[in-house]
């Protein structure tokens, strides 16, 4: 068998049309990603699964085909998000983890220690658990898809859950939030993919709230291994720290020029993203943001 790169998490390996991988320490990670699989395995989205062995945390996989993705690749990604997100629904309840809904406290102590002033943007920070079912993938990042001429199919779904895909498809609004690699998608691809996810689904809805609740996620600031449950937006008052493509206040400057967008569906919270992204800029270096694809399949 042939070792493949992978994270510190697993060990993958090569042998013919099958993938083998062992997930390394983590009983409930392996669960999930076996029990992702074999809901979604009738949507074409994710790869069969051969064999499994929970003794040895070690799930035996088809070899999915991959090729060069093209510019366009977002739209088959976020068509491919719309197939794997239907896999589920309300009869799957307690199958999987249930996506947590973001507390906003953390980040308004931020606000408050940039003495940025938070008016009355509390009142559109209010979260609560939209009630969906979607199989979440939980790590939509680039190098976790894969393109044939039949779209894109994901792997690595260690992190699956269920919840609302809404918060999945905005990536391409946010910058990747959970990856490695922060891009920002070109208007009009962006668009185009939103509108196929849609179409896909057969409904749509505003994407605005999704894109607020990665905001004030301070776990969206690391990798999964620094998810410990320290106070990251804390943190970045004081250091900051490079995670591959950009640093965390280079994440927090482009996630809040996006929010400040919103004037329409989040006037209060718009208002508050832009004084605190004008603040950020006058304090802190500032971080750019590509607009091209560095991970690959």
């Amino acid at each position: 068998m042939e070792l493949l790169e992978s994270g510190r998490r697993s060990r993958v390996w090569a042998d013919g049309d099958r993938i083998v991988k062992q997930v390394i320490g983590d009983q409930a990670a392996f669960e999930r990603e076996v029990t992702a699989l074999k809901l979604a395995e009738h949507t074409g989205m994710v790869p069969r699964v051969l064999d499994v062995d929970r003794d040895t945390r070690t799930v035996v996989l088809e070899r999915l085909r991959s090729d060069p993705f093209t510019e366009d690749w977002v739209v088959d990604y976020a068509r491919g998000l719309a197939r794997l997100h239907s896999a589920t629904g309300p009869e799957h309840a307690g199958v999987l983890p249930r996506q947590e809904v973001p507390d906003p406290a953390p980040f308004l102590r931020l606000v408050r220690a940039l003495d940025v002033e938070i008016g009355d943007a509390e009142d559109e920070l209010a979260f609560e658990d939209t009630g969906k079912f979607d199989l979440l993938h939980g790590d939509p990042c680039p190098g976790n898809d894969m393109y044939t001429e039949r779209g894109a199919r994901f792997v690595d779904l260690e992190g699956a859950m269920l919840g609302d895909g809404l918060t999945e498809l905005v990536y391409l609004r946010i910058g990747f939030p959970t990856c490695a690699t922060v891009t920002e998608t070109p208007r009009e691809l962006r668009e185009a993919a939103e509108q196929a996810y849609f179409e896909e689904r057969g409904y749509t809805a505003g994407l605005e709230e999704a894109c607020v609740r990665w905001l004030v996620d301070g776990n969206a600031l690391v990798q999964r291994s620094d998810r410990d449950g320290r106070d990251h937006l804390a943190r970045v008052v004081d250091e900051d720290w490079f995670w591959y493509s950009t640093t965390a206040r280079g994440r927090l400057l482009y996630r809040t020029r996006v929010v400040a967008t919103f004037t329409e569906t989040h006037p209060k919270m718009s208002a508050l993203a832009r004084r605190l992204h004008e603040r950020m800029s006058a304090i802190w270096e500032p971080q750019p943001i590509g607009t091209v694809r560095t991970h690959v399949s």
